[in-house]
């Protein structure tokens, strides 16, 4: 894919995966990508991380990326292995700087309108709003939207079925959704048909809202 940016306004669930195990994390990429959903984000605990993003990467019609990333050093292995974004909790220059030197995306974290506002004028692609479910969910993004309609917005933290349209009716480009697809239990029970299920839930309510009314 050429633009990655509208990948995401097109796409607008990135789907992290978090596991103890490397096949675990293999099977849920795997019951993801069968429920619909075309962008990744793999996460650091996850043993052989970037053997999963080297794997993911080669697969047609996937945006994979790497998430949680704490300096530059983590972001560069996870960009050699094929991560087409880096996404942090927080506003890392090195890490910014990582990704804009290999020409991929970068996705760091706000809590507050001047965290938002200094992460824009770093050049920031895209600023994750973390953790939303305690700054006011859908109501303190849409506010942002209104005051800053250039910013391009990714809640993260309490994404749900529930709500999950809600951020994208206020003006998110895109969500980030956890639990919501691949609780521990889940994992712990190997329940991957559950979390293709869960999955295209997600899809088609996004869908749904995508029909002209």
């Amino acid at each position: 894919m050429d633009d990655p940016i509208k990948f995401f306004e097109d796409q607008k669930i990135i789907a992290v995966i978090r596991a103890n195990e490397h096949a675990d994390a293999e099977a849920i990429a795997k019951a993801l990508i069968d429920g619909g959903i075309k962008i990744l984000e793999i996460t650091p605990n996850i043993p052989q991380y970037t053997k999963l993003i080297e794997s993911l990467s080669k697969q047609e019609g996937i945006l994979v990326g790497f998430g949680s990333a704490v300096d530059g050093e983590q972001a560069h292995r996870a960009i050699s292995a094929g991560a087409r974004y880096v996404s942090s909790h927080y506003t890392d220059k090195n890490i910014f700087t990582v990704c804009k030197n290999n020409n991929v995306v970068v996705i760091q974290g706000a809590a507050t309108v001047n965290e938002a506002m200094e992460a824009y004028h770093l050049g920031v692609d895209l600023v994750k709003i973390y953790p939303v479910n305690f700054l006011g969910e859908a109501p303190y993004v849409g506010r942002l939207r209104r005051s800053f309609p250039f910013l391009k917005l990714i809640p993260s933290g309490g994404v749900n079925l529930e709500n999950f349209l809600d951020y994208l009716k206020v003006g998110s480009t895109a969500c980030v959704i956890g639990r919501s697809l691949c609780d521990k239990s889940l994992i712990r029970a190997h329940q991957w048909p559950e979390i293709t299920e869960r999955a295209k839930q997600f899809v088609q309510k996004l869908e749904f809202l995508k029909v002209p009314r």
